[in-house]
């Protein structure tokens, strides 16, 4: 098995990564970088992330597998399974909105980001966004 991140070998150093349903995606020392932070903000922002995001916004879409688990069980424990979603990309121009495929692999309907005053939203984001109250950011 290869890190999607940097392409290094990945070893299995524990029972649990032995017969975890699915196999690593990272190696040990890019799983250091991916440091979680809060409910509203998923992970720590720092250069490696940030270069992962750079990585997306350039089409490497198959990094999306970093952050579904994770982006789930935050939506999930949000309740947003009636809620709209606003997405908002980290670029404009981007070759692949690998934020709204993020969601659409993950099973929430990102095709329902149209905010027409009815009802509750949520707003789904790469970098934290000011004044906005119900969120959910992969960096802060």
């Amino acid at each position: 098995m290869k890190c999607i991140v940097c392409d290094n070998g990945i070893r299995i150093d524990s029972l649990k990564q032995l017969f975890a349903l699915r196999p690593p995606l990272f190696c040990h020392r890019c799983a250091q970088n991916l440091i979680p932070k809060s409910a509203d903000i998923l992970y720590e922002d720092n250069e490696w992330i940030r270069a992962v995001i750079d990585r997306l916004n350039q089409g490497d879409i198959v990094l999306t597998r970093l952050f579904e688990n994770s982006l789930q069980k935050v939506l999930t424990k949000k309740g947003v399974i009636n809620s709209k979603i606003k997405i908002i990309e980290a670029k404009e121009d981007l070759p692949y909105p690998w934020l709204e495929i993020l969601l659409d692999s993950i099973g929430f309907d990102s095709k329902e980001g149209a905010l027409d005053g009815t009802g509750d939203f949520i707003v789904v984001a790469v970098c934290k966004q000011d004044n906005v109250s119900h969120q959910v950011a992969i960096i802060g």
